[in-house]
């Protein structure tokens, strides 16, 4: 979701923000131009976390501390105040992952009674049966969903949201109804695991470096561009990450489908 950023952009007192050595009048020069900006900003998107409580005061002082000490590295002072609101943002979504205890969804099933088939079935249906069911699946787990895949897995996901049958897909694609059916079959008897235990998953991967880039991804939906802009890594680092990690999670399902996170820990033994 985008923000609206209020003020104008004062790009001379952005290039002089920058360029100054006095650190004094750099700080005086920021905080009195764009202090509300910011705080406006923060105030409206704390509102998408109604669960967590953020106090702006905070948010807007730590953004505006972050900008002083990385004033020297910013390339485009033109676009200071966007940096400013996704800095924010950055750091909102920091402190409330912090502070948010994140609980996982499960199952009210016991699992341990079914058999394999009924588990593997179980978790399908976690995902659409149809196309029409599809199309009415919680929006972040299609999100997440689409996010998992590539190629072809990927295309055929995303026209069933849209609403198409197997068979217009089949004609998008160029192969048959009875393939775009297996492919989405095989697809969620291994996504659905995934989905399901998708925060265990991100809290078993042992480097810190990887847990951050995927809930990040995952949880929150960024582009690679955000997270590169707050972790660091380049774009092509956090794309490699990504793909590693879930071929990491798919062996893990494949193993043990009913419980991919014992899986992946064992292998961390």
């Amino acid at each position: 979701m985008g923000y609206i950023v209020t003020k104008v952009n004062d790009v001379r007192l952005n290039r002089r923000f920058v360029e100054t050595d006095d650190e004094e009048e750099a700080c005086r020069l920021l905080f009195s131009a764009y202090y509300k900006t910011v705080f406006d900003a923060v105030d409206r998107m704390r509102w998408n976390y109604s669960d967590t409580v953020v106090d702006p005061d905070d948010i807007t002082g730590e953004t505006f501390t972050k900008a002083f000490n990385k004033r020297k590295e910013i390339q485009e002072p033109e676009k200071l105040v966007e940096w400013l609101v996704t800095a924010a943002k950055n750091l909102m979504i920091d402190k409330i992952r912090r502070s948010r205890t994140r609980t996982r969804h499960l199952p009210t099933t016991s699992l341990d009674r079914l058999s394999v088939s009924e588990r593997e079935a179980y978790y399908a249906s976690m995902l659409a049966e149809s196309d029409a069911e599809y199309a009415e699946a919680d929006q972040t787990q299609v999100e997440q969903l689409l996010r998992l895949l590539e190629g072809k897995d990927l295309e055929i996901v995303g026209f069933m949201h849209d609403g198409l049958s197997q068979k217009e897909i089949a004609a998008e694609i160029e192969t048959t109804p009875g393939a775009v059916e297996k492919r989405w079959k095989r697809l969620k008897i291994w996504a659905a695991p995934i989905l399901h235990h998708l925060d265990a998953l991100i809290d078993c991967l042992p480097e810190e470096n990887d847990r951050n880039v995927m809930e990040r991804y995952f949880l929150d939906g960024q582009s690679f561009s955000e997270i590169t802009e707050a972790l660091g890594p380049s774009r092509s680092t956090i794309k490699a990450i990504v793909k590693r990690v879930i071929v990491q999670w798919k062996k893990a399902v494949k193993e043990n489908p009913t419980d991919p996170v014992s899986a992946m820990t064992k292998k961390e033994r």
